[in-house]
């Protein structure tokens, strides 16, 4: 339920990835798909060598039963499919069940957070997302071991809300609330949420090292608090479609001598234009503030990034896209997990990248 405008405004036939899963079950009062997606990504970032990965392919089952006609049984399970150290890696993603009924429809377990699957204005398939991936995504990266989630699609608004177990604090305890609605042709939501993790890993260091010479690490664990709100306003014209984000998100480490926060703004501008019924370009600017304190010691600094690209689809099962990004400033980090990007902190120096990719579904 990605409840901003897909980046692609094309048919419906051709963005419906769900239309071609494969049918295990289609009985009356019975449905079961075996889904997934294949991608690959050619990327080049400055002075880094070209790489090719398989750009968070993935593959899953998804199965929905009638109780009776208030009341569906719905469940899904998806693998992250691709290659760790020379050896082909099959891992879990998503693992819920739940039931729906008209007053909407609740789920349990391994699951995306609301925050992903709202999202916000990003039309890229590689680069963008910067200011969602710096928030709530850069600690749980997009997904929630033990989530109860709460949907509901009315007439004219919808709502989406996580709450995320923290079990003795082997999980983050996570709250998020999202509501949306459209009016005068604008698509407006807004929401946020909180996030406390006591294990949360910032990093590690060496205490020894072992007989045959190898570094003996520990890791350290931080509590960190982080509220963030999101806002989002989009609206098409025939064929193109122009939207806006604006993200606040806040970090607090609790357990250490010295007092440390973050507090991040984040803009997100992105625009995309269907040039044929199965074609577009589209392309974004974002830009976020750091104000960061450590102690009495207080820092800030920005980050840009731009990006540019286009997409083809070859057919209503498969697409190639190819996208340029540029990245200026200094950057706590972000994950996106919709692109598969994991952003270290650091510097970037008027950097240019540039991803080509290719994706089949079924």
């Amino acid at each position: 339920m990605k409840k901003t405008l897909l980046a692609v405004a094309i048919p419906t036939l051709l963005i419906a990835n769900a239309a071609n899963a494969y049918e295990l079950i289609n009985e009356e009062g019975k449905f079961v798909d075996f889904y997934g997606q294949l991608r690959t990504q050619v990327e080049k970032e400055e002075n880094k060598d070209v790489t090719l990965n398989a750009g968070s392919s993935r593959g899953g089952v998804d199965a929905k039963y009638a109780v009776n006609d208030s009341l569906d049984v719905i469940g899904k399970v998806e693998f992250s499919l691709g290659f760790k150290e020379d050896a082909y890696d099959i891992t879990n993603r998503l693992h819920f069940a739940g039931f729906a009924t008209q007053a909407g429809t609740f789920t349990f377990g391994r699951q995306l957070i609301s925050t992903d699957d709202v999202w916000g204005a990003d039309y890229s398939y590689f680069f963008g997302g910067t200011g969602i991936g710096q928030t709530s995504e850069k600690l749980s990266g997009g997904k929630h071991d033990s989530a109860i989630k709460y949907k509901f699609e009315g007439e004219n608004f919808w709502v989406s809300s996580t709450f995320g177990l923290s079990e003795d604090d082997t999980n983050a305890e996570l709250g998020e609330l999202y509501v949306g609605t459209t009016v005068a042709g604008f698509n407006l939501h807004v929401g946020g949420g909180y996030y406390n993790d006591k294990s949360y890993k910032i990093d590690s260091y060496t205490v020894a090292q072992d007989a045959a010479g190898n570094d003996l690490k520990t890791d350290i664990i931080a509590d960190i608090d982080s509220t963030y709100f999101e806002g989002t306003v989009e609206r098409t014209f025939g064929p193109a479609t122009v939207g806006f984000t604006y993200n606040n998100g806040s970090f607090d480490q609790n357990n250490t001598d010295t007092k440390r926060s973050i507090d991040v703004d984040s803009y997100m501008l992105a625009a995309s234009y269907s040039v044929a019924s199965n074609a577009s370009i589209y392309g974004g600017y974002e830009y976020s503030n750091f104000d960061a304190k450590k102690g009495t010691q207080d820092l800030s600094d920005d980050y840009t990034v731009i990006y540019l690209g286009g997409v083809y689809h070859l057919n209503s099962w498969s697409r190639v896209y190819a996208e340029y990004g540029y990245a200026d400033g200094a950057t706590i980090g972000y994950d996106n997990d919709k692109a598969n990007i994991d952003v270290a902190r650091g510097v970037k120096d008027a950097e240019n990248s540039f991803a080509v990719g290719y994706r089949v579904y079924w």
